[in-house]
């Protein structure tokens, strides 16, 4: 466990040395902002869709980015034979990320709403969120070899997790949605500002934890198939 939070630290110096801390801050600002020049009464959904969007994108696109930074730096080379287990390496990124995007969940929660909200749903389900797509960003990243191939694979991960945002903007209204886990992340992003139904809540808060399961054997075992061997020393 000291050795896992001892790299944690090393991933927060990481993502503000690498500007990452950068980015996820000019898109929260930009998301308060947005938010807050928008007329309207009832505004959120809007607010809904930013913090659904946030741990999404940073989940996955940034862990991209630093296994690619890693691998141009041949730092994974170094990774692979040092004494850090692949789970600890996973896990470090994934918390690190996941814990950059609750508290920037929070700060837009608190700008655009106010202080009055459930705060248990809206870190659950934030976090939780952000974990697995930080591990579904493992096997993305596992097969590219540079961010441009990165970016080309993002629509094929980011767009079916996209459509649980059409039930909720009432486009469509099919129980088929439940089967995709950011239809649970909407749910308990929605309870955390409107009364929620007890059966939805309990599906959202077990399905989560399922997934991020289901996520990390998945990101495992990518991990060690195409990145831990291909950057083992060859004899």
């Amino acid at each position: 466990m000291r050795k896992l939070l001892t790299t944690i630290t090393w991933d927060f110096l990481f993502i503000a040395r690498y500007h990452i801390l950068t980015v996820a801050t000019v898109v929260s600002v930009l998301y308060i902002v947005i938010f807050n020049v928008i007329p309207g009464d009832n505004l959120t959904p809007l607010l809904v869709y930013f913090e659904f969007s946030d741990p999404v994108m940073l989940g996955f696109i940034f862990i991209g980015a630093m296994v690619l930074f890693e691998k141009d730096a041949n730092t994974l080379q170094a990774v692979v034979v040092s004494p850090l287990k692949p789970w600890q390496y996973l896990w470090s990124k994934a918390i690190s990320l996941s814990l950059m995007a609750t508290v920037y969940g929070l700060i837009i929660a608190i700008a655009g709403y106010g202080w009055k909200f459930n705060y248990l749903y809206l870190i659950y389900s934030l976090f939780l969120t952000s974990l697995s797509f930080s591990f579904i960003g493992f096997i993305g990243v596992s097969k590219v070899k540079s961010f441009n191939q990165y970016i080309i694979i993002i629509p094929l991960f980011l767009a079916p997790a996209a459509l649980p945002l059409l039930n909720y903007f009432n486009i469509t209204n099919t129980f088929l949605m439940y089967i995709i886990p950011t239809q649970a992340t909407l749910i308990l992003l929605d309870a955390a500002f409107n009364p929620a139904n007890l059966g939805q809540l309990m599906y959202s808060s077990i399905y989560l934890v399922l997934w991020v399961y289901i996520s990390y054997l998945l990101a495992e075992s990518h991990f060690l198939k195409y990145i831990v061997r291909k950057s083992l020393p060859k004899n």
